[in-house]
């Protein structure tokens, strides 16, 4: 795995797409979370973002954050064509996150610890992963319905 996956998550402000913002760790603060940080023309990141947003409504703990590295424009259609509802910030080029994080490909998720650590990292679209994910957010299952047709992994 290419990604970081220990230490403690770093603490950088992104812009919000909403234009709100700030630290990311406020964004759950004390509380367990998912952070998917991914980019809009990946088919992958494309494909992970719907279970994103399952595990976002279903979650009875912690939060969910999908960080784009997108412009504003493109993120808000992506939004608009995907209807995310899950909070949404934007890793501008040349991606701080992503270079502190280590990240060589997208989408990468990171589970963030109520302590602010990194707990597990999944690169890549990976079922397995996505339901550790979602058990640990409390999100009501299944989290993959037969008709998604995903597959078990795809790389990104």
């Amino acid at each position: 795995m290419s990604a970081r996956s220990s230490g403690p998550f770093p603490d950088l402000a992104l812009p919000g797409l909403d234009g709100g913002g700030g630290p990311l760790a406020a964004a759950w603060r004390d509380a367990v979370a998912l952070v998917l940080i991914g980019h809009g023309d990946c088919s992958t990141t494309r494909l992970a973002l719907p279970f994103l947003e399952r595990i976002h409504r279903r979650r009875t703990r912690g939060t969910a954050l999908l960080v784009l590295q997108d412009e504003a424009a493109a993120a808000r259609v992506l939004q608009a064509e995907l209807g995310l509802s899950v909070p949404i910030r934007l890793e501008p080029s040349p991606y701080p996150l992503a270079a502190a994080l280590r990240i060589e490909a997208v989408p990468t998720l990171l589970q963030v610890g109520r302590d602010g650590r990194i707990e597990r990292v999944s690169e890549g679209f990976d079922r397995q992963a996505l339901e550790a994910f979602a058990e640990r957010l409390g999100a009501a299952g299944p989290l993959f319905e037969p008709s998604d047709r995903a597959p078990a992994f795809r790389p990104g």
